[in-house]
């Protein structure tokens, strides 16, 4: 993918490597800690109490912003460490730096997305508009921050990426073709990974544990496994804390398999694994190594073909649009005119 680069572009890609690494250790993590702490407490003052839909966001959010908190110290270090080998014009560095600058832009699109449903959002506007099915819930605070802390985050990474993508002297039509896959790729890790979310919410999603009663991970209905096979899934999703509370919930005695299961599991846990993946797959792409292609083609068949399976059983609208998103990016990535951005004419 890459053509030969001056001395004074290697120098920018030097300093960018450097700047990079420090936002990525000292300024990243803070800004994605801002934006978790306000939208938990957020989510637990305004939500929880009515809509236990929503409580399985705690947990999940503070575990895959850690991670990704995690991921981008460990990023920077790396990327600074590696400048030195760009600044002398080493491919590999050059390829390595474009992987780990993807990450704050996949990080925080990640990161924005749930502040926008659980603080900027009003249940209670949807609700009276009929589009939310559980009354109560409070609307956001009239002084709340449409955007969140950490869309810097966001902003930054794609800034640091373009740099190390373009910075070279091939020529414009090349730079602005290979513009199409390289963003089409963040952008899908990114809404893979919120389908992950929204799978593993489901997943988790075991209205007993907030009965007085809770059963245990042994009983069938507070077994992950197990407890949407005595419930209707779907239901779940409009369940209020006053039904829970006012034992209006009811289970099944008889086992019922539910597909719901299954798709969550994967539409959740594999999701998390792809969007990594296509993220680990930029810098074999921008060697030309066709591990790197073969890695994107197959998490976007899988991640299109999961999101179709949960429109089919959760006629969700949201799967819907990861599934065609994920399926554009096979296509983009199979289309002659994008290959040899990432593949050697031999492996085509």
């Amino acid at each position: 993918m890459f053509n030969k680069t001056s001395k004074n572009q290697n120098l920018i890609m030097a300093i960018t490597a450097v700047v990079a690494g420090l936002f990525m250790m000292y300024v990243a993590p803070e800004q994605g800690m801002r934006t978790l702490k306000l939208a938990l407490d957020g989510v637990i003052n305004r939500i929880l109490y009515v809509d236990p839909d929503f409580y399985p966001a705690v947990p999940i959010l503070g575990a895959t912003y850690g991670a990704w908190m995690v991921i981008l110290y460990l990023a920077g270090a790396f990327a600074i460490v590696i400048a030195q080998k760009v600044y002398t014009g080493q491919e590999w560095a050059r390829a390595t730096l474009l992987g780990l600058v993807a990450i704050p832009a996949v990080a925080g699109m990640t990161m924005l997305i749930p502040w926008m449903v659980l603080i900027v959002s009003d249940y209670a506007a949807m609700y009276a508009a009929g589009t939310h099915p559980v009354a109560g819930i409070a609307p956001p605070p009239a002084d709340v921050s449409i955007m969140p802390p950490v869309l810097m985050t966001m902003v930054a990474g794609l800034v640091f990426y373009y740099v190390f993508l373009l910075a070279d002297q091939d020529t414009m039509k090349n730079k602005l073709l290979k513009l199409i896959p390289y963003t089409a790729l963040g952008i899908v890790a990114g809404m893979v990974f919120m389908n992950g979310q929204h799978g593993v919410r489901y997943f988790i999603f075991i209205p007993e544990f907030l009965k007085a009663d809770a059963p245990t991970s042994l009983n069938v209905l507070g077994n992950f496994f197990t407890n949407l096979d005595h419930y209707d899934a779907i239901d779940l999703v409009s369940v209020s804390q006053a039904q829970i509370d006012a034992g209006q919930l009811v289970a099944s005695k008889e086992a019922v398999y539910n597909p719901n299961t299954l798709l969550l599991l994967l539409g959740g846990f594999m999701n998390y694994a792809s969007s990594y993946l296509m993220v680990l797959a930029i810098p074999f792409l921008a060697m030309r190594k066709k591990i790197g292609y073969y890695i994107v083609s197959s998490t976007a068949l899988a991640t299109a073909l999961i999101g179709f399976n949960g429109y089919v059983v959760r006629d969700s609208f949201e799967w819907a649009v990861g599934g065609f998103m994920s399926l554009a990016l096979l296509v983009i990535f199979n289309l002659p005119i994008f290959k040899p951005f990432f593949l050697k004419e031999e492996d085509f």
